[in-house]
């Protein structure tokens, strides 16, 4: 059981929060700001445990510095029964690490029982936090655990290529619940008569099918409208060098809110720093080492920020 916190910790959850962290594109930091984010909620006395779902390229246990004996594999080939059998202590107070690490070539892409039983567990991990760290790219089985989190993190990087990636990672992932919320409203018949002729009808955005599906079908449209407006997705724009740079989330947002009618949360900038390579090289966080330095502070403001959500939406 968790401690009561002290003046100034956050309140646990009442369950577990899961939040997950993707992109369209490697190489924008994601596991850096996965690891570091871990490593900030443990430093807030909550117990977080990093799982490292990036089955073709796990490395959060090289990052952390630790050895991966177990992981996700022992759970597909049934050695182990529990993800809660294969938490590996970091040497970090409060943090552990499931990691993906020798995981076997199909299991990149499992199967759809195999990965709704991966998604079962996770939410049953024993923390106040559970923090994903996915492949990128865009594929269902990456959007379906972007989805499922309470808190869906995309990091982008401020180039043309991470730029476009990102956008197709979030449409990828917001057409996908869009179109599960048409299906469970059972409206998808409608929806597809619309979007077979959508010039006709002035559907250029999933914005305006909802509009014209409330007014087609006020029940069913109300009902995708609100199953809609419970996604919140989140932004994190790393390795920022330019001050321009750091108004590129605000831009993503309002294109998500345009286009899909979502509001996108930016979470902040982080700025590039070399101190961060050097801990990847160290294989010691910058958040355990250097906790006042920028780049740990803005981090630890995130997790702050979203352990504030979590709570709210708990209470709310």
């Amino acid at each position: 059981m968790t401690e009561d916190p002290s003046p100034g910790q956050p309140i646990p959850p009442q369950v577990p929060r899961v939040w997950a962290v993707g992109g369209g594109k490697g190489g924008v930091g994601k596991s850096v700001v996965a690891t570091n984010l871990g490593v900030a909620v443990a430093r807030l006395g909550l117990r977080c445990v990093l799982v490292d779902a990036d089955l073709g390229g796990a490395n959060l246990h090289t990052m952390l510095g630790v050895s991966a004996k177990k992981g996700l594999a022992s759970i597909f080939n049934h050695e182990s029964a529990s993800l809660n059998d294969i938490l590996i202590p970091t040497g970090i107070a409060n943090l552990h690490l499931v990691s993906g690490a020798q995981a076997l070539l199909d299991m990149a892409n499992p199967k759809h029982a195999q990965k709704l039983k991966l998604l079962r567990q996770l939410f049953a991990i024993d923390a106040d936090i559970i923090l994903i760290d996915l492949s990128a790219g865009s594929s269902f089985n990456v959007i379906d655990f972007f989805n499922a989190a309470h808190d869906p993190i995309m990091v982008v990087a401020p180039t043309p290529t991470s730029i476009e990636n990102a956008y197709h990672f979030l449409n990828a992932a917001l057409h996908r619940r869009f179109m599960q919320a048409v299906a469970k409203a059972e409206v998808t018949e409608l929806a597809k008569k619309a979007l077979a002729d959508k010039n006709a009808n002035g559907l250029h955005s999933p914005r305006e099918l909802l509009r014209y599906l409330c007014h087609e079908h006020p029940d069913a449209g109300s009902a995708i409208g609100s199953m809609m407006a419970g996604v919140r997705p989140k932004l994190i724009v790393n390795q920022v060098r330019r001050e321009e740079d750091m108004h590129l989330g605000d831009q993503i947002a309002y294109a998500c809110h345009d286009f899909y009618g979502v509001k996108l949360e930016y979470l902040g900038g982080l700025r590039s720093d070399d101190r961060v390579v050097s801990s990847i090289l160290d294989r010691k966080p910058l958040q355990a080492t250097q906790p006042a330095c920028q780049f740990s502070t803005v981090i630890e403001g995130i997790a702050m920020r979203l352990i504030n959500r979590d709570r709210e939406a708990q209470h709310g």
